[in-house]
């Protein structure tokens, strides 16, 4: 904590830096290319924070006073974090799908370590699988990726911001990147590919080539259209800069004249390396690396006001979501959406909808980046066995069925093209996922739910279904890398002495529908249900279910999942035991959650229903913590679909 004379400081620095901030707003502007965008000092910070969705770029205020930095460092720091903004709004979805538009140079390099662990005979160890393998190659290339986008981002800032050239401000520059651990005694701690791609901004800074160890040629001596390498890439990058192109030039200028350059210094170092089994002795250690195969940490930086590289993909990844949702936006004002009237959803329902979809925003945005990581889990990668190829070991089957051709090729003297082998390729592979996923909600509408109850539920409902909203929309647009169509719907049913279906499975083709009956389900809830009559509710879930749609849950090809929301002891718990053991039987997961103060009669009585006779307990005891119901209903959410897309 700051005394108050501390305190006082910060106070006074952080109204001056909004002050100069101020001042420097048309700059901004002009450098970014966005007039929205605001800057907002923060004493807590050690780093930047960009939020897209806010449109506010955080400064680490009390790393700018540590670090006594004046104002053109500060506008510097900036302007380097920000470089890349304008590129980053025009062109979101090509910076997030760069690991697909680089799989064929993941795939091949991939391909060639495997070949050279094959070689080795070590194909089966399991320091050496294609899994490990291919996610050590996608890390590396992305790595080279980042590094080059900052060499970038470095001369972007020189080139629209002159006075940084200046010996004095450079000098600065040049001395912070020291801190970051961008000196030359880095490139000789690094392998070579590594060292390669690193160099181009330390050439930039110290004006000297390093000295790449194991090189018996230093790349940088090769000329390219008569130009030195180094002076080549640099003009290129600055002409590209100059004329306001972004990613997709700058990828394709990468592909041709820098990444062959990386690959071939990369499979000399494979080449170099000897193998071990992993049980018996550790691998040979590439120079400067603790492991061949051990993840790159160009994005822990010591000492470092920058964003990370997981960083920025997380602010690409709110940025499409943003875009997404104005998107959405314009085409609901486009087309009168958000007149929902006609289904009985009023102006107040709809704010008050809106107020608990505000509170919840943060819990919902924790939920996308889990059904990101849940998806991209689900896309495997696995070797298969390929039969009528060129090369590999001889297949019999594939023999047979060209044998004329290998009689023609004993004439000729030539079997280069026969397709008599076979080989294993990797290949991308996902798990067989089911076609269609029901959650139903069923929530206590008695009359002993009280405010704090209703408040809690409102709430997990609120982000639970939205958050389902959004897991269809990841769903749908990864539906080519998944290699199958997959929906998740949700409906929604109170009870209380009577029951009745609130909100029904996901209309496709009427979303005026389903966003009306997503608001009813939390403007409706409002205890006026009377008794708690829970068992003639989950009977008619189960009433519902077809023979063909049994047959389906019991093969894998839906799935359905009952979750109920109750305060208290069911009215009739020996029919609402027979009804759960009923869904049971049918393969339906269901889980119950108990919510505020009980007797110890209550508690024995939702145990009983829930909890005993079973191999798993199906029942959770929240208990006057009402707050925690949102969390543990996501929580249980998303466990139940880890489970199905990471089976």
């Amino acid at each position: 904590m700051f005394d108050f004379d501390e305190q006082a400081l910060i106070e006074e620095s952080k109204k001056h830096c909004e002050e100069f901030l101020q001042k420097e707003q048309r700059s901004l502007v002009t450098f970014t290319g966005d007039s929205s965008l605001m800057y907002i000092p923060d004493s807590k910070l050690q780093r930047f924070l960009l939020d897209p969705s806010k449109g506010i770029l955080y400064l680490p205020l009390e790393s700018f006073l540590d670090r006594r930095l004046d104002d053109n460092q500060i506008m510097w720091h900036i302007y380097y974090e920000l470089a890349l903004y304008p590129d980053w709004k025009k062109q979101t979805k090509k910076y997030l799908n760069r690991k697909k538009d680089w799989q064929k140079e993941i795939d091949h390099m991939t391909s060639y370590i495997l070949a050279r662990i094959k070689k080795e005979g070590l194909e089966k160890d399991k320091a050496y699988q294609p899994k490990v393998i291919s996610n050590y190659v996608r890390k590396e290339v992305l790595d080279l990726l980042y590094i080059l986008d900052k060499l970038t981002s470095f001369l972007r800032v020189l080139q629209m911001c002159p006075i940084y050239r200046d010996e004095e401000n450079f000098k600065k520059i040049v001395s912070y990147m020291e801190q970051t651990g961008k000196t030359l005694e880095s490139i000789s701690q690094m392998p070579r590919h590594r060292a390669f791609a690193n160099s181009f901004l330390i050439i930039e800074l110290y004006k000297i080539t390093p000295k790449i160890e194991g090189c018996i040629e230093n790349p940088f001596d090769r000329k390219v259209f008569n130009q030195p390498l180094f002076n080549f890439v640099h003009y290129q990058l600055v002409r590209q800069i100059n004329s306001n192109q972004g990613i997709i030039e700058r990828d394709a200028f990468i592909r041709s004249f820098i990444f062959p350059i990386f690959e071939q210094l990369w499979k000399e170092e494979i080449d170099e390396m000897s193998f071990y089994k992993s049980k018996s002795q550790k691998m040979e250690q590439v120079k400067g690396s603790k492991n061949p195969f051990e993840q790159s940490k160009i994005d822990e930086i010591p000492d470092s006001l920058e964003f990370t590289q997981e960083e920025v993909e997380k602010i690409l990844e709110e940025m499409e979501d943003q875009q997404e949702q104005i998107s959405a936006s314009v085409q609901n004002a486009i087309q009168g959406k958000l007149d929902l009237e006609p289904y009985g959803i009023s102006q107040a329902d709809q704010q008050l909808f809106q107020f608990y979809s505000n509170k919840m925003k943060s819990e919902r945005e924790q939920m996308r980046q889990f059904w990101r990581k849940l998806i991209g889990n689900a896309k495997k990668e696995i070797s298969v066995k390929k039969n009528g190829q060129i090369k590999g070991k001889i297949d019999i089957d594939s023999f047979v069925k060209s044998y004329p051709d290998f009689v023609e090729s004993q004439k000729k003297g030539n079997y280069k093209n026969l397709l008599i082998f076979n080989r294993y390729l990797l290949e991308p592979q996902t798990d067989i996922l089911p076609k269609r996923i029901e959650i139903s909600f069923v929530i206590d509408n008695s009359g002993s739910m009280n405010a704090s109850k209703i408040e809690a539920a409102r709430k997990s409902l609120a982000v639970t279904l939205l958050s389902i909203d959004d897991f269809n929309r990841y769903l749908k647009s990864n539906a080519e890398q998944l290699n199958q169509k997959v929906e998740v719907l949700s409906e929604t049913w109170f009870f209380g002495s009577k029951y009745y279906n609130v909100k029904e499975f996901n209309h496709k083709n009427v979303k005026e529908k389903e966003k009306s009956d997503i608001i009813r389900s939390i403007v409706k809830l409002n205890a006026t249900g009377g008794a708690t009559d829970d068992a003639s509710c989950l009977r008619e879930i189960s009433n519902r279910i077809t023979s063909m749609q049994e047959r389906e849950l019991k093969n894998g090809k839906q799935i359905k999942i009952v979750f109920e929301i109750t305060d208290g002891a069911s009215s009739f718990p020996g029919s609402a035991k027979e009804a759960v053991q009923e869904l049971l039987c049918k393969n339906v997961q269901i889980y119950a959650f108990q919510i505020g103060k009980n007797s110890e009669k209550d508690e024995k009585v939702f145990n009983f229903i829930w909890n005993e006779g079973y191999k798993q307990p199906h029942g959770v005891i929240i208990g006057e913590q009402v707050e925690k119901l949102p969390k543990e209903l996501l929580k249980a959410v998303g466990k139940n679909m880890q489970s199905i897309f990471n089976n």
